[in-house]
């Protein structure tokens, strides 16, 4: 009885790891592979890469949680639920390097065109401090901070310039001079939130009453795309287009 009891159980088993190892990839996302740390994926970024190292859960929850004495390896622990270091852990652990673009493993890739590939290039530049990828993710590259820039409709993909904010609002924290800001969490326990004053965003974690979030803010789009020449943002923009398949 207890053989059977156990052959039922696996497909409940089976969904909660896979449950697991997608919100690992959400958290991993918002707050392991923002752009001065590890690559998307957990491939190599400033930080080491994380896939196709055998790592285990047990270590990487140990090493997420109380970080690296010394270096510029935080500890999470007092900025992440145990659930969601468990979910990373998940995560890291399944990682198996899939394409750029979010296509299914052995999947072939559709051909990109030169002008779409330079503007790919210059959207996920690491070199360029606060690039395009620092805050918008394509195909589960980049950081997901703010909207994804491919899913707005085509007329806006003409002018980034103009893109429109809704979702930046103004943080005023206890003590300190009000930041723009992307709001990631905001519950009875606490508000996260990425600061945009930095050219790269930083997420930061208030107590639920150490900060007051007021819509608006002076912050533009044009704060970023200043970055880029005309002909950058085109070549950018034709990247857009081809991953929206447009």
């Amino acid at each position: 009885m207890r053989r059977w009891t156990w052959l039922l159980a696996v497909p409940w088993l089976a969904q909660a790891a896979d449950d697991a190892v997608a919100r690992g990839a959400v958290v991993f996302r918002q707050s392991c592979a923002v752009a001065y740390c590890h690559g998307p994926e957990g491939k190599a970024a400033r930080a080491p890469a994380l896939a196709g190292r055998r790592l285990d859960a047990a270590t990487v929850m140990g090493t997420a949680a109380m970080g690296i004495p010394n270096t510029s390896m935080p500890a999470f622990a007092g900025q992440l639920k145990p659930e969601d270091l468990a979910a990373v852990a998940a995560y890291v652990v399944s990682l198996n390097g899939g394409d750029a673009e979010g296509a299914a493993p052995g999947a072939k890739p559709a051909a990109m065109p030169p002008d779409a590939a330079q503007g790919r290039s210059l959207f996920f530049d690491a070199a360029r401090t606060g690039a395009c990828g620092a805050c918008h993710e394509i195909g589960q590259r980049g950081v997901p901070v703010s909207i994804a820039l491919q899913d707005l409709r085509a007329a806006k993909l003409g002018d980034l310039q103009a893109v429109e904010t809704p979702n930046v609002v103004t943080a005023r924290p206890s003590g300190e001079e009000p930041f723009p800001a992307v709001v990631v969490e905001k519950s009875a326990g606490r508000t996260r939130v990425y600061d945009l004053s930095p050219r790269l965003p930083v997420l930061r974690t208030f107590g639920p009453k150490d900060v007051v979030l007021a819509p608006g803010s002076s912050w533009s789009h044009r704060t970023a795309t200043d970055l880029y020449t005309e002909a950058e943002l085109t070549a950018i923009s034709r990247y857009l287009h081809w991953a929206a398949g447009r």
